[in-house]
């Protein structure tokens, strides 16, 4: 006999209407909510199984996902032999799109590729592309960005004489290099890599007046209010689970709620800039004496998070050590770098696409690029 659902699993098969995220731990039945919200669309609805697309992340999981839909159809068929529609779903199972995210994309491409049209010179995708392996691609990477490199010092300007220098004091390229390679792998995860790089550019372009405004800024100060909130919460639980050894609670819980609170204040300094964030200095008061070995294992417990927190906090205030108008001038002194940076990015990821599509091939990340043109264009 099936397992009964849980009131929860139940309500993610009945929910309709909106997009629906079931997030658990490993075994606690997830791909069976999957599988009868699926079946409840069958049997309610009148929907077919091959109606549906299901994206997993392995081939090895589509394959026991397609047999674990086919197992709940045979136990749904024992259980009522004499509807049409379910004997239906026996053949359309076995055409049901389930399949991984590559999967889904080439299989889209190798029929849609005709819509993605000519580049620049003339050359398109056709439906017989090739994926590139790893070593292909890097091999390929690398000529590619040969040659622009050659165009970029051909063509220097003060921003990339500047970027230059920088990374090479003008006679080594090889960290400017890794530094192409890496901004182009990193900027692959975003859905528009090109567009991404223009906005980046519109960034440094026009520097705000002041670091809160800036991308720069605000990435620092949200991840120092994100760390600060994360140890505050540490030290609470701390404080809490010394209640059981009042020794322990008596020497150092007031002194953690005291830090927490502090941490606490850069949520609102977020909220007024970075010179307040500068004000915002968590420390812990001295500690006091912990006597007795049995008070030795809590003592232990209170030292470990003390030892971690105060790690964290050194980083945690090391950025607001500069004053904010250092830290804006030395932005704007980087900004010419940074500009020809993102323009030899571009330069270089246009010409890798270029150069694929001439030998009709592609790597792993341009089947979803290419998916993501098709379905939102």
């Amino acid at each position: 006999m099936a397992e009964k659902l849980t009131n929860e699993q139940q309500s993610a098969v009945d929910s309709r209407e909106r997009s629906l995220l079931v997030s658990a731990a490993a075994g606690s039945g997830k791909t069976k909510v999957l599988v009868e919200r699926l079946f409840s669309y069958v049997e309610r609805e009148g929907a077919n199984l091959d109606d549906f697309l299901i994206i997993t992340y392995t081939r090895a999981a589509a394959s026991e996902l397609r047999g674990k839909i086919a197992k709940a159809l045979n136990e749904r068929m024992e259980r009522d032999p004499g509807n049409y529609h379910l004997r239906q779903q026996m053949l359309r199972v076995y055409r049901a799109d389930i399949k991984t995210v590559d999967a889904f994309c080439t299989s889209l491409l190798r029929e849609n590729c005709h819509l993605l049209g000519e580049d620049a010179r003339g050359h398109a995708l056709r439906p017989d592309f090739r994926v590139l392996d790893e070593n292909e691609a890097e091999v390929l990477r690398g000529r590619v960005l040969a040659r622009t490199l050659e165009d970029f010092y051909d063509h220097l300007t003060s921003g990339g004489t500047l970027l230059a220098d920088t990374l090479g004091a003008g006679r080594d390229d090889s960290a400017l290099e890794q530094l192409v390679l890496e901004l182009h792998e990193k900027i692959q995860s975003h859905p528009y890599p090109v567009r991404w790089l223009h906005q980046a550019a519109d960034g440094w372009q026009q520097l705000p007046e002041t670091l809160a405004d800036s991308v720069y800024g605000r990435t620092v100060m949200g991840d120092t209010v994100r760390k600060a909130l994360f140890w505050a919460e540490q030290l609470e639980r701390a404080a809490e689970a010394m209640e059981d050894c009042e020794a322990v609670y008596n020497a150092y819980a007031d002194r953690f709620l005291e830090t927490a609170a502090q941490l606490r204040q850069y949520e609102q300094a977020a909220q007024e800039g970075w010179e307040a964030m500068g004000r915002v200095e968590p420390v812990f008061r001295r500690m006091g004496a912990v006597r007795g070995d049995e008070n030795g294992p809590a003592k232990a417990a209170a030292q470990a998070v003390l030892k971690k927190c105060k790690d964290a906090l050194k980083k945690l205030t090391a950025p607001y050590q500069v004053p904010e108008a250092a830290h804006l001038e030395d932005l704007r002194a980087t900004a010419p770098a940074m500009l020809a940076l993102l323009r030899l990015t571009e330069r270089f990821s246009q010409r890798y696409q270029a150069e694929k599509v001439r030998r009709n091939a592609m790597d792993f990340s341009d089947q979803e690029h290419y998916a993501v043109t098709l379905l939102c264009q």
